[in-house]
């Protein structure tokens, strides 16, 4: 999730292990569930946290960092 509003993740930070997890059948998106931009500078400025799951869960776990996410914008 993301460590803060301003935060944004480095490309070389995330960039293999996303590879890794889509050809092991995994899913690998942001907290919004989009799919991570490596495409658009050092930065992964069009993406807010890396979410990565073994994709059969994915949809569970996305649904748990909603409520997360929720709950944080509450306080």
């Amino acid at each position: 999730l993301p460590v803060s509003e301003s935060y944004q993740e480095k490309i070389w930070d995330h960039a293999g292990g996303s590879l890794l997890v889509h050809e092991a059948g995994g899913k690998v998106c942001d907290s919004h569930g989009k799919e991570l931009d490596f495409a658009a500078g050092r930065t992964l400025i069009n993406n807010k946290g890396v979410i990565a799951t073994n994709g059969a869960v994915h949809e569970e776990v996305m649904a748990a960092v909603a409520d997360v996410l929720a709950e944080k914008t509450k306080l």
